[in-house]
C-alpha cells in the first residue's frame, strides 16, 4: 500500500488543481466493498458530456475533493482465433416425402480403426425412376473433439445468383436430433456490379457427431455441395457493442448531401467500430461506402473511408435477409458519418452506428464516496502512472487480478455549460503600453524632424530675401 501511495503522491503532484466546479457535470460511482483500484465502463452519459476528442476532460475526486489518478482503457474486440478447420464429408440424403416413406433406406458407414469415417453412403429398395433433387444432406464431424460453432458451404452449380435457407440440427445416434439454427440463409447475389457472398452459417459451440442440413425454401437446387468446418476461440469478458441511431441530415459544415452521397449526424460522438445499414427499398442492392471526417482545413471538411461494404436487403417468404452488421476501420471519436453510394439510391438509408465504451481504472486514494467529473474546456488529465501501481498489485494478488468493477450513478449538474466555453483571452495590458510607448516615441521623434525641416526651410528662404552687399 506504501507503494500505492507514493505513485498516488506523485500523480498528485502531476495534476492541476482542478475541482468538480472546473466541470460541466459530475456522476456518482458507487463501489462496493474495499478495493486499492477500480474500473468503470464508460457510458451514454460520459460520451455525451465529453467534448474533448480522447476523453481527457475527465477526472475522479475522492470525498475530499482531490483528484484521484486514472487511466483510460479501450475496450476493443479482440480478433477472433480459428482452433481448428477442415473439410467434411458431406452425405446427400433421399428426398423427403412420399418417395422416402415408400423407399426402404439403409445407412452403411465404414470406419477406420481409430473410428473415423471412411465412407458414407446411403442405399434404398425403391424402384427407379424419376428422382428428385437432393435437399437434406449429412455432415460427419468426428474429425473435430472440440466441438465446431460454423459451417462454410460451397456448391459446383448454380453457378448464378441464390438465397438458400437451411435448417441444422445435430445427433450423435442418427436417431434423435437437436435443433442448432432453424433459419440459417445463405445468399450469392451480384447487381450492378456488386456482390455479395454469403456461405457461412454460424452455430452454438456443439460437439455432436452429425450434422443435418435440410432446406426449407424453393429455390433452385445445389449440387455439388462440399463443407468446411471451424472452431473460433473468442476472448471472454468483451465488453458489448452499444448502438445508437444516426439522423440523416441535409449537410455537414457545409457539404450538402445527395442522391449518391447520404450524410448522418449522432447526438454526440462515439468511438464508433461497427454500423447497420438498412436500404429503403426491398430487394435492393448497393456497394457503398463509410466514411467519417477526419480534418477541417480551410473550412473544408476531408474524409476518410472506413468500409467498404455491400447493403443489401431482400424479402423471401415474408422474412427479411439483409447485410447485418459492418465492421469499421479503426478510428478517432466520430459525430458525423457519410455514405457514398455507386448509384443513386431511391431512399437514404437508416445508419445506426455501434461502439463499445473505453473503461476507466482509478485508484482508490483517499476516502469515497467518489466522483467522476465530465466535460471541460480548459481541464485535461494528465498521464498517470497508474500500470506501474497495477503492476505491483498483480505482483502480490496474481498475473490475471484486475480491479473490481465499480457502477456508475446519474449525472448532476456542477458548473454547467459554462465549463465547456473557453475562457476569454485576458487583455495583455503590458503589450499595449509597450505599443504605446513605442507609437508616443515615434510620434515624438517624427515632430522632431518635422521641426527641424521646417526651420532649415525658413533659415534658407530668409537667405533668399536678403539683397546683395555692394
Amino acid at each position: 500500500m506504501k507503494i500505492l501511495l507514493a505513485f498516488g503522491c506523485l500523480a498528485m503532484q502531476m495534476a492541476a488543481a482542478a475541482t468538480p466546479a472546473d466541470y460541466a457535470r459530475v456522476i456518482p460511482i458507487d463501489t462496493a466493498g474495499d478495493s486499492a483500484a477500480w474500473q468503470v465502463e464508460l457510458d451514454d452519459q460520459v460520451y455525451a458530456g465529453s467534448i474533448d476528442p480522447n476523453l481527457r476532460d475527465l477526472a475522479i475526486f475522492n470525498a475530499d475533493g482531490q483528484a484521484v489518478p486514472l487511466i483510460l482503457s479501450a475496450s476493443e474486440a479482440p480478433d477472433a482465433v480459428i482452433e481448428q478447420r477442415a473439410a467434411v464429408p458431406v452425405l446427400p440424403l433421399p428426398p423427403a416425402g412420399r418417395e422416402r416413406e415408400q423407399a426402404d433406406l439403409h445407412l452403411l458407414v465404414e470406419r477406420d480403426a481409430s473410428g473415423r469415417l471412411r465412407r458414407l453412403e446411403t442405399q434404398s429398395s425403391d424402384e427407379p425412376g424419376e428422382t428428385t433433387a437432393t435437399r437434406e444432406w449429412l455432415l460427419d464431424l468426428g474429425e473435430f473433439d472440440r466441438g465446431i460453432d460454423r459451417l462454410e458451404l460451397a456448391w459446383s452449380e448454380p453457378q448464378g445468383d441464390i438465397i438458400a435457407r437451411f435448417e441444422v440440427t445435430g445427433s450423435n445416434d442418427l436417431q434423435r436430433w437437436d435443433l442448432l439454427n432453424a433459419d440459417a440463409t445463405l445468399v450469392v447475389l451480384e447487381q450492378g456490379g456488386a456482390r455479395v457472398d454469403r456461405r457461412e452459417i454460424a452455430l452454438p459451440v456443439t460437439r455432436f457427431r452429425y450434422l443435418r442440413l435440410r432446406r426449407h425454401d424453393d429455390g433452385a437446387p445445389l449440387g455439388g455441395i462440399s463443407a468446411q468446418a471451424s472452431r473460433v476461440r473468442r476472448v471472454a469478458g468483451v465488453t458489448p457493442v452499444n448502438w445508437i441511431e444516426a439522423e440523416a441530415v441535409d449537410s455537414v459544415d457545409g457539404h450538402p448531401a445527395s442522391g449518391t452521397q447520404h450524410l448522418y449526424t449522432l447526438r454526440y460522438s462515439v468511438p464508433a467500430s461497427q454500423v447497420r445499414i438498412t436500404l429503403g427499398s426491398d430487394n435492393a442492392l448497393a456497394q457503398l461506402e463509410v466514411l467519417t471526417p477526419f480534418n477541417v482545413v480551410d473550412g473544408k471538411t476531408h474524409w476518410i473511408q472506413r468500409a467498404r461494404p455491400v447493403a443489401f436487403r431482400l424479402v423471401q417468404d415474408g422474412d427479411v435477409i439483409d447485410n447485418g452488421a459492418i465492421a469499421l476501420s479503426p478510428g478517432a471519436r466520430v459525430r458525423d458519418l457519410r455514405i457514398d453510394s455507386a448509384t443513386a439510391l431511391a431512399t437514404t438509408p437508416r445508419l445506426s452506428v455501434g461502439y463499445r465504451p473505453a473503461r476507466l481504472v482509478f485508484l482508490a486514494e483517499g476516502k469515497g464516496p467518489f466522483l467522476l467529473a465530465v466535460g471541460s474546456a480548459t481541464a485535461r488529465f494528465p498521464d498517470y502512472p497508474v500500470e506501474a501501481a497495477l503492476a505491483t498489485l498483480r505482483a502480490r494478488l496474481g498475473r490475471d487480478w484486475q480491479p473490481p468493477v465499480a457502477t456508475l450513478g446519474d449525472s448532476r449538474s456542477s458548473a454547467g455549460a459554462s465549463a465547456l466555453q473557453a475562457p476569454k483571452v485576458p487583455l495583455d495590458w503590458k503589450r499595449w503600453l509597450l505599443w504605446a510607448v513605442l507609437i508616443g516615441a515615434a510620434a515624438v521623434v517624427g515632430g522632431i524632424a518635422l521641426s527641424l525641416l521646417r526651420g532649415t526651410g525658413q533659415g534658407r528662404a530668409e537667405d533668399r530675401q536678403q539683397p546683395p552687399e555692394e
